[in-house]
């Protein structure tokens, strides 16, 4: 398989940061086999889709099903797409009205449920203020606070008014909307049932879109917590919790920051105050359902820390972990499994006594592909006599029962000591973050070989293999001295459209 200030309140405190990595074990059945599917640019981020089918035909009908209805649900719910039922709502003239599904219906009722009982941290309207930074990100110029204040006016209105007997919709204001903060949940929810009502051949699947994951059927998941600083492939975890029959969403900040006039400042909007938030950068939260922890980790990601546990706590079912920009670690009352406590600066000189790499890179996307299935990636680390020392990452489509490493990957596979080391290991975790753009991934090394051991000073090489399904072979080499620091910009190719090194030595 391939491949996530409140000492009064009753919860923990771990000085460390999180994000969300997991790994899946699949009960065992008599005939049921594990598949796993990977696309790119799906609902504009990377879809990860573990199956546990009787037969292969059937894993490969429930990935195409889940497609389909990716597809079906994105025609409803999207806002990036202009015919689809939610835009067209949102561009409806105020006092009009128009058709509305039974599924878009039940979801603006929970958001507006949300919205009450989350005293207005979460609002579709945020959509008003959103847009007002991400003009000053292109222009440079801090949005006016009068205006501010006028559109919180605005936003604090209903927008929209249900008949669901005439299956009706009258727009009540005219202000931009977004489902960001709930879309995708409901999306994950209602693809899971879809496959599992499919057939019986289905034992359970696992769902991962752009970091929001949902696990359901006869699947346990094991999740273990990372700092969402040091997130990459390969990082050091600070938690693990299991899961079965739920979901996990985190709502953060660390893959949109900006700086604006002498201002740095979150994507993530407070709807209460049209301001940015400052004090959570990263939420995560376990649900029983996916469309419960994406609207909890929104507004987690928006109130104070105290606020966020005490609303947890009073929400059966949900638990959260909430890192803050001061490196606290909270937890709600309940959060299944305690951190690590390792001493935060001991952790840190521990660091730097190692040396450290950070791998950058982005899959290409195929010309005319609106979406596409993510090609095998090998990234790994080679001594000077080329002999492999340590698998970075691994990714592979592992469509069909078998052998899991594949031959298209020709430098990588060659080496038979290196696959014996990594076989029957999960080297890439399912991560729970704040959702990136499809196709970018990170990975990171400390100097260790495939054993765990420091490896010695020397020569060394990083190795990118890339291999598309009736599609091109292409390898990144790039040699460096283990006592040398340095950045680096790698030549790009068809399969892998940019990378870089960063490298800190010893």
């Amino acid at each position: 398989m391939t491949l996530p200030r409140v000492s009064d309140l009753p919860h923990r405190l771990i000085c460390f940061g999180f994000a969300c990595l997991i790994t899946t074990s699949f009960a065992n059945h008599a005939t049921a086999v594990e598949h796993a599917f990977f696309h790119e640019n799906v609902l504009g981020t990377s879809l990860e889709l573990h199956i546990v089918a009787e037969d292969t035909p059937a894993a490969t009908r429930a990935e195409e099903i889940v497609l389909r209805e990716i597809d079906r649900l994105s025609a409803i719910y999207s806002q990036y797409d202009p015919n689809s039922e939610f835009s067209i709502l949102v561009k409806t003239p105020q006092g009009k009205t128009q058709s509305i599904s039974e599924e878009l219906a039940e979801t603006l009722d929970v958001c507006k449920k949300w919205h009450t009982r989350s005293g207005g941290a979460f609002n579709p309207a945020v959509a008003q203020f959103s847009a007002a930074w991400e003009h000053a990100v292109k222009t440079g110029i801090i949005p006016d606070q009068t205006k501010i204040s006028t559109d919180l006016q605005a936003i604090s209105r209903p927008h929209w008014r249900i008949d669901k007997v005439a299956g009706r919709v009258r727009r009540t204001s005219s202000n931009p909307l977004s489902l960001n903060a709930i879309a995708k949940g409901v999306i994950l929810d209602k693809v899971a049932a879809k496959v599992l009502n499919s057939s019986t051949n289905i034992k359970g699947l696992m769902l991962n879109i752009g970091g929001d994951i949902r696990v359901a059927g006869e699947i346990t998941v094991n999740v273990e917590i990372a700092d969402p600083g040091h997130d990459a492939i390969g990082s050091t975890n600070l938690s693990s919790i299991i899961l079965k029959k739920g979901a996990v969403a985190t709502s953060g900040s660390t893959e949109r920051y900006y700086d604006v006039a002498g201002r740095s400042f979150s994507h993530i909007i407070d709807p209460r105050s049209g301001q940015p938030v400052d004090e959570t950068i990263s939420a995560t939260v376990l649900a029983q359902d996916a469309r419960t922890a994406d609207v909890v980790a929104t507004i987690c990601g928006v109130l104070s820390t105290a606020e966020s546990i005490r609303f947890v706590n009073s929400i059966s079912g949900v638990e959260c972990l909430i890192k803050t920009a001061t490196g606290i670690v909270a937890t709600s009352t309940n959060w299944p499994q305690k951190a690590n406590q390792k001493d935060s600066q001991t952790a840190t000189k521990e660091k730097q006594a190692l040396p450290e790499m950070l791998v950058q890179f982005e899959i290409a996307k195929p010309q005319d592909s609106r979406r596409y299935r993510r090609p095998y990636v090998a990234v790994w680390i080679e001594d000077k006599d080329g002999l492999a020392v340590k698998t970075l990452s691994l990714f592979l489509m592992q469509n069909i029962p078998g052998p899991r490493w594949y031959r298209d990957l020709r430098r990588w596979y060659a080496d038979d000591q290196l696959r014996q080391l990594v076989d029957e290991k999960d080297l890439i975790e399912t991560v729970s973050k704040p959702t990136r753009n499809p196709g970018k991934y990170r990975v990171t090394w400390n100097g260790n070989d495939d054993n765990g051991k420091q490896v010695k000073p020397g020569e060394y090489s990083i190795l990118i293999e890339s291999a598309r399904e009736h599609g091109s072979y292409q390898l990144i080499k790039h040699k460096f001295n283990l006592s040398q620091s340095f950045e680096k910009t790698l030549r790009s190719n068809s399969e892998i459209s940019s990378a870089s090194i960063r490298f800190r030595a010893e």
